[in-house]
């Protein structure tokens, strides 16, 4: 059964949906070139604000399979907080922070050090939900769904 990706009232093409301290749940797909037709002026891109040990949306594009995706994350919070999945395991994800970079399948997870931006470069591949969760911080958890219907 396809889901067209309503996740709320106020934004049908994405949204958070929020646990008992806030979820945002990011999913994560092929390296970006792996969408030949996409181009530069096509990326999606999502830029999310740690605050009071809560994810909150400050910018994004709808998220549709096989387009590049940005997600820039930006830990304004005290704490250092964690970004896991079991999705990761099995995904290429590629991760910029302080000039250094990671990328490759089989990353479990990542932590971000309060006042730090992290940048994560993907290509999803398929429509769904896809879970998230703070491996420091258990009631920080989320989910986002894929798109797989044309916006525009």
């Amino acid at each position: 059964m396809e889901n067209h990706g309503r996740m709320s009232v106020r934004h049908p093409h994405w949204g958070i949906v929020s646990a008992p301290a806030l979820a945002v749940v990011l999913w994560f797909g092929a390296m970006p070139g792996t969408a030949p037709e996409a181009t530069l002026a096509q990326e999606q891109r999502i830029e999310i604000a740690i605050r009071d040990s809560v994810y909150v949306r400050t910018k994004s594009t709808p998220i549709v399979a096989g387009v590049p995706t940005t997600l820039i994350i930006r830990n304004e919070d005290l704490v250092r907080h964690g970004f896991v999945s079991p999705m990761f395991a099995a995904l290429s994800v590629r991760v910029e922070a302080e000039g250094i970079e990671v990328f490759g399948k089989g990353i479990e997870g990542m932590h971000l050090d309060s006042g730090k931006t992290l940048v994560m470069r993907v290509t999803p591949e398929r429509q769904g939900k896809m879970t998230f969760h703070c491996d420091l911080h258990p009631d920080v958890q989320g989910e986002i769904y894929l798109l797989d219907v044309p916006v525009g």
